[in-house]
């Protein structure tokens, strides 16, 4: 079961980035965790020959370091007391130097918000982010600006969508460690395929059909609640019918849970690989920080 005692938190400064630093804090707060929050120095292309001179210009950049420290201790001191925060500030390409200072750190989740306006065109870091979503070795949270991000209140309930392939499986241990750490109850969501219905078929046999795929559904979930390793007391299971990604926006709205926690790469589609079309409506839409877990999480 993997154990979540480094947290890294990317940021921008800007209001934008702030729900995800608050989302970042109140997890560690909960589950024991030290925060590393780290800004990259926007690149500044060098200016034209004879305009500025070298040492003015090193001058500058060294002034926007300085500046980001600052910024990064004033919003490590919000974290007191008990959240230990560890400020970096990094030049170069942004995606990058994110994954390296998370794999320096050995951090064992990432942290980052969105913008929320256009989804991840709109994220935090712009495509930045996007690729680091798609790229990182360890979990990430995106974070949109809701009231649910908002919320002060501790991990209260967890949403975790399956198709019950390997790779959606790959979340469950993330779910299991936040449950058991923050004493939230998991809300399992399975969308049950449709059977389409032809003219030439007996609508009986459609209905037998889909009634055995709802019965089938049903005992795959009670299977699976069985040996997740929570009482089974503290999982509810849905089962529903329709778009996947609505359904799970709808499902983390309805139960005002404080946390979608999906694998990438699902077998059916349902969780595709990086930004496949279910999770970046989701990340998109929902109503709630969303936790992606890709197939090359350890």
């Amino acid at each position: 079961m993997p154990s979540i005692r480094r947290i890294l938190c990317a940021t921008d400064f800007s209001d934008a980035s702030s729900p995800a630093w608050d989302f970042a804090v109140r997890l560690a707060r909960a589950v024991g965790a030290r925060i590393h929050l780290v800004h990259v120095v926007p690149f500044v292309p060098l200016p034209i020959e004879g305009a500025i001179d070298p040492q003015t210009y090193e001058r500058l950049l060294e002034d926007d370091r300085r500046a980001a420290v600052e910024q990064l201790e004033a919003l490590g001191r919000r974290a007191q007391p008990g959240v230990p925060v560890d400020p970096h500030v990094e030049d170069g390409p942004a995606a990058p130097r994110i994954l390296e200072v998370m794999e320096r750190e050995n951090a064992d989740l990432l942290v980052v918000g969105t913008h929320g306006r256009r989804g991840l065109d709109r994220l935090l870091l712009g495509s930045v982010a996007e690729h680091v979503v798609q790229l990182a070795r360890h979990p990430v949270v995106t974070v949109r600006p809701t009231p649910s991000a908002a919320d002060g209140a501790g991990l209260r309930s967890i949403l975790f969508p399956t198709d019950f392939s390997d790779i959606a499986r790959r979340a469950w241990p993330w779910v299991e460690e936040l449950a058991r750490a923050t004493g939230a109850s998991v809300e399992l969501l399975h969308v049950v395929h449709e059977v389409r219905t032809a003219r030439e078929v007996d609508p009986a046999i459609i209905a037998r059909a889909a009634e055995l795929i709802r019965q089938d559904a049903r005992q795959r979930a009670k299977t699976f609640v069985a040996s997740c390793g929570l009482p089974a007391s503290r999982v509810v299971v849905h089962l529903a019918s329709g778009v996947e990604a609505d359904q799970i926006v709808h499902l983390a709205a309805a139960r005002r849970v404080e946390l979608v926690a999906m694998g990438t790469h699902g077998r059916t589609g349902l969780l595709r690989l990086g930004l496949g079309s279910v999770t970046r409506r989701v990340l998109h839409h929902a109503p709630c920080p969303v936790l992606t877990v890709g197939p090359e999480v350890p």
